[in-house]
């Protein structure tokens, strides 16, 4: 066994200890009749058991992206011809044997057709599309196809090593793709592990690379970034040190390893030698200092968060039982007309806890409504405010490939003049992406981070007088504070939020950052920013970038009468710049609200993700506190009732939380402290 293969073990074991830790937990749970926290925490179990390590290579067409990932695998899976272009999302698994599902996309005017399976040998006619054939037989350009590839992604199941330890490989577009920006930002990086971006270092660190990297990536929150610097074999050798010190000083600077994450290596090599089996070649081409510090990454780092992460959540429902046993301890020892009579007193509690409830989730909801219309102002705004500034771009832009009327172009000046227009939306198209990354960072998340704050600064506070009140309703039942406990709220949440708590009871959708592996690490309203701003910023992007996507508005523009009118005057090179931009303008305004409205939807929804959460939690304290009282009324009007044999059984179930939390606590040091 390897040592990477030990590191993947060594977590799986772990996930395993963890998962089994909640099987006891719900064993202890039902047994104290905490019947509210059954399905959070088998949400919580499956998800520990079904987590996978995720890895998202990009880069642009012929940087090698397929070869090297076929040198990660050490087999030859993905199609590797220079002239095919990946088109769709290839995620590569684990599978013990051979498989291929494709996933259609969604359509609007149709159903989303099933997945269907495929041949594994005819996977490269649904993946790639190929820029020759395209060219030779006059078809609109591969760019083009891939924007309206009816696929959404391939499914490849495969028995390969480095996926059996749990590691999925999702394989993008060429960037070269417009489309694939949209695809990355909506579907894929908030759940990714890490990024492999794939450059040519016979074209190193690229304009549109860094464009890439910058706008797509790093404005996002994500800097967990390897590059994989392909190809450094076709660099003559004298040259090699200047092109790695060319290629350090750019890119240290775009990932959170620095120097560390940047790697030059020949992926062909690489593959030649793990197929040949070939040592020496596999050594050369450097691929093996890259899978040793991504094996370090996953396992140490990531591994750290998958483990710690869903250890923590158990945390809170541990505590939770560990606050019902004095109280059940209690109401065993309470005659049952007089707990009956508690029961009863505790209804108008319960009545005023749900009304606070109530009150919590309608400021969620309020919140919602008001951020709906002001990120909808604010898009509208922004839309404005681009179409002042096209005529500007338009007027100071060169044309670079211009119609030449003493040239060929006299003969075909319709293609000419297509030409032009095609060049002039991809440079507005670049000026408005760079123009919503300087927007987004200037004002959009400064925006959503004050507000946000503020309202989860305000619900924190407003949970924690809630628990207050939850507390105070479980003594009312059993008429005071039960010996052994100090029931006090401050101290049993001095490590968790109230807020985390809360939103324990939606298992998946708590955003913790365990990074630092920090034991005792406090979760709150600030933590949360770190993860939830980025989501609705993606949520932003995706579609407003979406509607300057060149491959949506150069066949508008081309089909909509533009080019017959430029051709009826005769139009120069300025007349096409300020027709393009007019036209521009006018499809940009024609959307605006339409855009705004979609993008002010997509944020309120992120929203009402946590209002339905903090509603689930809020429901779930009340839910628990109401199954406490009737499940021990119940259990007390059985003739065999015996209030010694109750006691001891929950003697015996308070050992058995102690050996969960023991156990717990010592997986936690053993992960945090490696």
């Amino acid at each position: 066994m390897t040592v990477q293969d030990q590191g993947y073990d060594n977590i799986k074991l772990k996930l395993q200890t963890l998962a089994s830790l909640i099987s006891r937990q719900l064993a202890v749970s039902h047994a104290l009749d905490m019947t509210e926290v059954e399905t959070p925490l088998n949400e919580l179990k499956t998800r520990v058991l079904t987590d996978r390590f995720k890895l998202f290579v990009m880069g642009e067409f012929n940087a090698g992206k397929s070869t090297f990932i076929n040198a990660l695998l050490q087999q030859e899976i993905l199609p590797t011809d220079v002239r095919p272009l990946t088109a769709i999302i290839n995620e590569i698994k684990w599978g013990e044997k051979k498989k291929a599902i494709i996933h259609y996309r969604k359509s609007k005017n149709s159903p989303v057709k099933p997945p269907q399976d495929i041949l594994v040998e005819k996977i490269n006619e649904y993946v790639a599309v190929d820029y020759e054939e395209h060219k030779s037989k006059g078809k609109k350009n591969a760019q083009q196809q891939i924007y309206e590839s009816p696929y959404e992604k391939l499914e490849l199941f495969w028995p390969l090593e480095l996926c059996q330890h749990g590691v999925e490989l999702i394989d993008s577009p060429g960037l070269n793709a417009n489309k694939t920006h949209q695809d990355i930002t909506e579907n894929y990086l908030s759940n990714v592990d890490a990024v492999l971006f794939v450059l040519s270092c016979l074209e190193l660190a690229s304009e549109t690379e860094i464009k890439t990297i910058n706008n797509t990536l790093r404005a996002n929150g994500y800097e967990d970034i390897f590059f994989i610097c392909n190809r450094i074999d076709q660099v003559r050798d004298k040259e090699r040190e200047g092109l790695r010190r060319y290629g350090i000083d750019n890119l240290a600077p775009l990932t959170n390893g620095g120097e560390k994450y940047i790697f030059f290596i020949s992926a062909l090599d690489a593959l030649e030698g793990y197929i040949g089996n070939d040592r020496d070649l596999i050594e050369q081409s450097g691929i093996q200092r890259l899978e040793e510090a991504l094996q370090y990454f996953l396992v140490t780092i990531k591994g750290r968060v998958k483990i710690l992460q869903p250890a923590k959540q158990l945390k809170v429902f541990v505590r939770k039982a560990r606050e019902i046993i004095p109280l059940r301890k209690k109401m065993f020892q309470t005659p049952l007309e007089e707990l009956k009579k508690r029961e009863e007193a505790s209804k108008k509690t319960r009545e005023q806890l749900e009304k606070t409830r109530q009150n919590i989730v309608q400021r969620v909801s309020n919140f919602r409504e008001d951020i709906r219309e002001l990120v909808k102002s604010k898009v509208r705004h922004f839309y404005e405010d681009l179409a002042q500034k096209i005529d500007f771009w338009i007027e100071e832009y060169e044309i670079q490939e211009p119609v030449n009327l003493f040239s060929g172009d006299v003969f075909k000046l319709q293609s000419a003049i297509e030409r032009v227009v095609e060049e002039i939306t991809h440079h507005l198209s670049e000026k408005i992406e760079d123009e919503f990354t300087d927007w987004q960072t200037t004002e959009l998340q400064p925006f959503f981070s004050n507000r946000l704050e503020d309202l989860l600064r305000e619900i924190d506070e407003k949970a924690g007088k809630f628990l207050s009140q939850v507390e105070k309703a479980r003594l009312d039942l059993i008429g005071g504070s039960p010996s052994g406990s100090s029931f006090n709220v401050d101290e049993v949440e001095h490590k968790i939020s109230p807020l985390e708590r809360i939103l324990s009871a939606a298992s998946g959708w708590l955003l913790m950052d365990f990074a630092s592996g920090a034991i005792g690490l406090t979760f709150g309203y600030k933590e949360m920013l770190k993860s939830l701003i980025p989501q609705l910023i993606i949520g932003v992007g995706s579609i407003l970038l979406v509607g300057f996507n060149p491959w949506v508005l150069i066949p508008a523009l081309l089909s909509g009468g533009l080019i017959q009118g430029l051709l009826k005057v005769n139009a120069t090179n300025d007349k096409i710049k300020r027709k393009v931009s007019q036209e521009y303008v006018n499809k940009m305004r024609e959307s605006a609200f339409a855009q705004s409205d979609e993008i002010a939807k997509t944020v309120a929804a992120k929203i009402s993700e946590l209002q339905e959460a903090i509603n689930k939690g809020l429901g779930q304290e009340i839910q628990g506190l109401s199954n406490q009282g009737s499940s021990i009324s119940k259990e007390k009007e059985e003739k065999e009732f015996d209030v010694q044999q109750k006691l001891q059984e929950l003697e015996s179930i308070e050992e058995k939380l102690n050996g969960i939390e023991s156990d717990l606590d010592e997986l936690i040091i053993q992960v945090a402290i490696p």
